[in-house]
């Protein structure tokens, strides 16, 4: 069966029909926001496509030369997201301190699911109100310091917007003299009823001339918000990590899902989560493309959020006096580059002339945009 990939589904007449029948919905979205989902959007398109781009490499002794295709690094291109997730999860496994770790999440109901489709920035106070809530539980414990990490994810399996939050917390902290202290107990009724009370409050805020969100908000406060915080034990090596990391960079579908497109219409599965069947959706094209497109964050927007000793903004002092506490993790890797994946995979080095065996370099690369460059 010949695999249905997105760049054929999305196309340019597609795309242009697409945009042109959503006219109404992208004329609340800000310009830079929708200029930058239309440019991702043909980034991915591109990606390895020779008539797009392509670098040149050329042998010094003999008169071979090759081409290589060049990637688009775009987080909804389904092959560099993979790559993508790799090196974040390789990065973040070499900085988790060597301390037991849970993965908790954080939901919401679906009725205020939509709401920060345009107001991307309600994620993000979503995000740091998961990080008030740990900070004034680990302080109630004289914990001053502690660890957590909020990775914001925006689809469910059947790529419709549903946000939620996959936590990563140290389960102690450092006191004020730096001894470590362990904390493995959080309790469901103070981190429930405080997550409701934040969330539905900054919704509040965000709408605060809409009687539909009132009525919705007033709805949601008799509703439970769902925290898993007894969660699992997080390993920290590379390959557990991943599974957090690749819902963050890569399309809302993976193609061998997508299993026919015909009449304007797209057909895919996906495993439901409580029956474990494989369920099978039928959408009609603009439909399949809006639900992909809504994933599409701002130029800029970060669905990893650091916090507490994690957190990329600590003070010096306060590292100098980490560093001979956090102990690295023993998972650190050396991810392949492109040129040793080819040579695993194929037992050929690309960059090998195949005549004379002289190593090729790189002489010029092309771009549909920007023309040629030339390197000596």
């Amino acid at each position: 069966m010949t695999t249905i990939t997105l760049k054929n589904i999305l196309t340019n007449d597609n795309l242009k029909a697409f945009f042109k029948h959503s006219s109404a919905f992208f004329s609340h979205f800000p310009k830079t926001y929708l200029h930058f989902i239309k440019s991702t959007l043909i980034a991915a398109k591109n990606c390895r496509e020779f008539s797009f781009a392509k670098s040149v490499f050329s042998c010094p002794t003999c008169s071979h030369y090759i081409f290589r295709p060049v990637t688009c690094k775009s987080k909804f291109c389904s092959s560099c997201g993979k790559i993508y997730a790799e090196k974040w999860a390789s990065k973040l496994s070499s900085q988790l301190i060597d301390q037991k770790h849970r993965h908790i999440i954080f939901t919401l109901p679906k009725e205020i699911w939509n709401y920060p489709i345009v107001k991307r920035d309600l994620l993000s106070t979503f995000s740091n109100h998961i990080n008030t809530l740990f900070r004034n539980w680990f302080k109630k414990n004289n914990i001053k310091f502690y660890g957590l990490i909020v990775a914001i994810h925006t689809f469910s399996r059947d790529s419709s917007f549903h946000p939620h939050f996959h936590v990563i917390l140290s389960l102690g902290g450092f006191k004020e003299n730096l001894a470590w202290k362990k904390l493995e107990f959080y309790p469901a009724s103070f981190f429930n009823n405080s997550w409701k009370y934040l969330v539905l409050r900054s919704i509040s805020k965000a709408y605060p001339k809409c009687k539909k969100t009132k009525n919705i908000i007033s709805l949601c406060y008799k509703k439970d918000f769902f925290v898993n915080l007894k969660g699992e034990p997080l390993n920290t090596d590379p390959k557990s990590l991943q599974y957090i990391g690749r819902y963050l960079m890569r399309p809302a579908i993976a193609e061998y899902r997508i299993i026919k497109f015909e009449n304007n219409k797209v057909t895919f599965w996906y495993i439901d989560v409580i029956t474990k069947e494989k369920i099978f959706l039928t959408l009609s094209l603009f439909k399949f493309i809006g639900r992909l497109i809504l994933h599409i964050n701002p130029k800029g927007f970060k669905a990893i959020r650091r916090y507490g000793f994690y957190a990329r903004n600590i003070k010096s002092n306060l590292k100098n006096k980490f560093k001979f506490l956090l102990k690295k993790s023993l998972f650190k890797t050396n991810l392949l580059t492109w040129r040793e994946r080819i040579f695993k995979l194929y037992e050929r080095d690309p960059l090998i002339c195949p005549n004379c065996f002289s190593k090729l370099k790189l002489t010029s690369f092309h771009h549909k945009k920007y023309g040629d460059l030339y390197y000596p």
